[in-house]
């Protein structure tokens, strides 16, 4: 029998677990709950209880019980998330389920997001509504994340149809998949795109499994970068193709639509993973209209929807930026490669194009250039980085990286 994790806080939701329960009986699978309670009352329904839990990680909790809140909240988070990764190292469970308000997210996420890419993890939360930011609740994992529609205050209704559906989403998942993320016989290549720069990228992606590399692509709009450079590090990608590189830019501006990851680039060139790495998106920002930079009377720009626009950058800007591009890029102790294209570094940047702006190319092309170190070998490709013909080159500059870096061997050619 199947077995499931359930994190709730058993002094005040334990209608809410016994319900769970009684979900997951009868679709024969074994609820294995967990208490994150913090509050003064009695806990029910738990299998692993708070005093278990806070154990985990060296406390017992007539100790720690008179702490504030706050110091609690640190403690049963610590302690959860050691509680929960020691029950899937042990194989002990096959997914995780949580229903509850912010504290329950914020524990039983921050437990959820050490496991990886595959293993079940479903969370009912009130918080998935309104403007509330989704990646703090899910942050680089696949955590399935189902609304609450009313608070969780007892069965009612609503709270019954909630929980009953994200009970069936996670017996689904560990009956029929929940399969960790596992690294298959070919090679395999990181590739980051955006709409913008999707017939280049598609077409390198096209030439990678041509020649017998698995190509996986990620949405360089704030998080899709720092999730192909998780998976690099952690042995899944053999290399990465990063043609897309522009949440640098929104990094630098501190907003826009693709606005999230921090410091891209570094840690897996510290790290020496095999990369090839370009300029594409590196142009342009992204920003609502209610939201548009300062010196918009000096910028070129286009709607890219009915609110937000794709905004090229300004001269100065593109020397700051390229500089920090330059200085990511020489960290590099093991070799990076570097292609740059001549002609316009997305979709809309040629010649006559409503986004063409050379003077701005050319600074931040001239300042990568100047400010790179001999670790990083610089390659000119001609062309448009959105050409089907500047995909295939890229695609041939990651294989001979990953030739050049022992990664691959001679009888992948193209």
């Amino acid at each position: 029998m199947k077995t499931i994790a359930v994190i709730a806080s058993c002094d005040t939701k334990y209608k809410e677990v016994a319900y769970i329960r009684e979900c997951l009986k009868k679709a024969e699978v074994k609820a294995l709950v967990v208490d994150m309670a913090i509050g003064f009352g009695r806990s029910y329904e738990a299998d692993i209880s708070r005093e278990e839990v806070v154990q985990s990680v060296g406390f017992k909790w007539d100790e720690v019980k008179d702490r504030t809140k706050g110091e609690l909240m640190i403690l049963i988070t610590d302690a959860v998330k050691a509680t929960v990764l020691g029950l899937y190292k042990e194989q002990k469970i096959d997914g995780v389920l949580s229903v509850g308000g912010v504290q329950n997210t914020t524990v039983a996420t921050s437990a959820m997001k050490l496991l990886p890419i595959g293993f079940p993890k479903v969370m009912a939360t009130t918080i998935a509504c309104g403007q509330k930011p989704f990646g703090p609740v899910v942050g680089d994992k696949d955590i399935v994340v189902i609304p609450s529609i009313s608070d969780f205050t007892g069965l009612n209704s609503i709270t019954r149809t909630v929980i009953a559906n994200a009970c069936a989403c996670a017996c689904g998942l560990v009956q029929y998949a929940g399969r960790p993320l596992q690294k298959g016989d070919k090679p395999v290549v990181g590739i980051t795109l955006m709409g913008v720069t999707n017939t280049g990228v598609c077409a390198a992606v096209e030439e990678l499994e041509r020649i017998g590399i698995e190509a996986i692509g990620f949405h360089s709009t704030g998080v899709g970068g720092a999730i192909m450079e998780q998976l690099a590090q952690g042995g899944i990608l053999d290399g990465i193709l990063d043609l897309t590189t522009h949440e640098i830019t929104s990094e630098y501006f501190g907003g826009g639509f693709s606005y999230g990851t921090a410091q891209r680039l570094i840690k897996p060139i510290e790290q020496g993973v095999p990369m090839v790495v370009s300029t594409g998106g590196l142009d342009f920002i992204d920003f609502a209209k209610s939201e548009f930079p300062p010196r918009m009377e000096e910028r070129v720009y286009n709607m890219h929807n009915a609110t937000l626009a794709h905004i090229k950058i300004l001269p100065d800007e593109a020397a700051e930026i390229g500089k920090l591009f330059a200085q990511r890029l020489n960290r590099a102790s093991e070799g990076v490669k570097l292609i740059i294209p001549t002609n316009g570094m997305r979709k809309n940047t040629k010649p006559g194009e409503n986004l063409y702006y050379k003077e701005v190319d050319d600074v931040l092309i001239k300042t990568i250039t100047e400010n790179v170190n001999e670790n990083v070998h610089v390659e000119i490709i001609e062309g448009n980085l959105n050409e089907e013909d500047w995909g295939v080159r890229a695609a041939h500059a990651m294989v001979d990286e990953l030739k050049r870096r022992g990664r691959l061997d001679q009888s992948y050619v193209y």
